[in-house]
């Protein structure tokens, strides 16, 4: 009996070899339903197994990723830009494990991890990439690194897809409401335009026969199929195109650019565009301010400024970590809460602008 991953080889033989036109796009469309079943299957079986990899938890920093092949320059990039001291060499594999560093740009703090090096494979756990890619579920936001002798992005875009990372892409404005009967009901919002009888069939594919789904915008099959699994990650990122100073760059750069990216240019060596790189890390990761308030005196302090969706737990933990232990509760006088003063819990969620003041218990 074939094991998933051969026969999702085998799946994925059978599109490579079926020509597409509007004749064969229904066969292709179950084809890929098949392969993403096939895939959730074969997560939920991993998870099931345990096993040793790299955990990051969140914090109120946000977590910036660095992702490329091995021996590009994340190691002398994460030195360039943070307080790190993470190892520099020459030759493929220097990181075996995760490095992080703080980046202070202007007010704000980000946390920035040196990941290993990804090979081709990664998914079948090829150089700890299934480590590598379950980390990068729970990044803020991917860097993107290459140079000009490793400068094709396009297994490592490959691997993010088949491990359920879209990256610049948006969560598909659908809704599925599953119901013991009456049938399939495929609701078209607007001007959303997609194959009717197409989605009805990958929908039976995934065993929902009984479902009223609600769809608000025109999308393919693939971006269908993300919405049935609900299981996909959406995170920004930005691509670094490293050693800049070298002769191979330009045509390098150009290539990239062919696929209709937007590199940043670095050097390391003349310190080329490395605040440019923390300007653009920073606007694309969203914070917010929020004052802290003593309750028996008003506060000169500068405002904290954390990742947008933090909770008050968040905001407390960033100041001490008895905030959280000695918690008794605080009140918000801002854009999150419906009048001034308004008492909240630890689960309350904080929005730009927000004065807080935390009360502990005594003792």
């Amino acid at each position: 009996m074939p094991s998933i991953d051969e026969e999702i080889k085998e799946l994925e033989g059978e599109i490579k070899k079926t020509q597409y036109n509007k004749a064969t796009e229904h066969h292709i469309g179950r084809i890929k339903a098949k392969i993403a079943k096939l895939e959730k299957i074969k997560e939920e079986r991993s998870k099931k197994g345990g096993g040793t990899g790299f955990f990051i938890r969140k914090g109120i920093y946000p977590s910036i990723g660095l992702l490329g092949p091995p021996s590009v320059g994340k190691s002398s990039i994460l030195n360039s830009i943070t307080n790190a001291e993470s190892r520099v060499g020459a030759f493929d594999f220097t990181t075996l494990s995760i490095v992080p560093g703080v980046m202070e740009y202007r007010d704000m703090k980000f946390r920035i991890l040196d990941l290993p090096g990804v090979i081709e494979g990664a998914h079948e756990g090829k150089g700890r990439g299934r480590e590598v890619i379950a980390v990068l579920r729970n990044v803020d936001l991917i860097v993107i690194v290459l140079d000009p002798f490793k400068y094709d992005p396009s297994y490592i875009l490959k691997e993010l897809q088949r491990e359920g990372i879209r990256i610049n892409q948006k969560p598909p404005k659908m809704s599925v409401i599953l119901k013991d009967r009456g049938g399939l009901n495929i609701t078209k919002v607007g001007k959303s335009e997609f194959d009717l009888e197409l989605f009805e069939s990958i929908s039976r594919e995934f065993g929902i026969i009984n479902a009223d789904i609600i769809i608000r915008q025109s999308m393919t099959p693939d971006v269908f199929i993300d919405g049935l699994l609900g299981n996909r990650v959406y995170i920004p990122a930005i691509f670094i195109m490293n050693k800049s100073d070298t002769p191979e760059f330009e045509k390098a750069m150009d290539y990239v650019k062919s696929l209709g990216l937007d590199p940043i240019p670095l050097s390391i060596v003349k310190r080329k565009n490395i605040e440019l790189l923390k300007e653009r890390i920073a606007g694309k990761v969203r914070m917010i301010r929020v004052q802290l308030i003593p309750s028996n005196a008003p506060s000169d302090e500068e405002p904290l400024v954390v990742r947008e969706g933090s909770t008050v737990e968040d905001v407390c933990k960033a100041v001490h970590t008895d905030f959280v232990e000695k918690f008794k509760f605080a009140t918000i006088t801002g854009r999150s809460v419906r009048f001034p003063n308004q008492r909240v819990g630890l689960e309350h969620t904080v929005q730009d602008g927000d004065k807080l003041t935390v009360f502990l218990r005594k003792g």
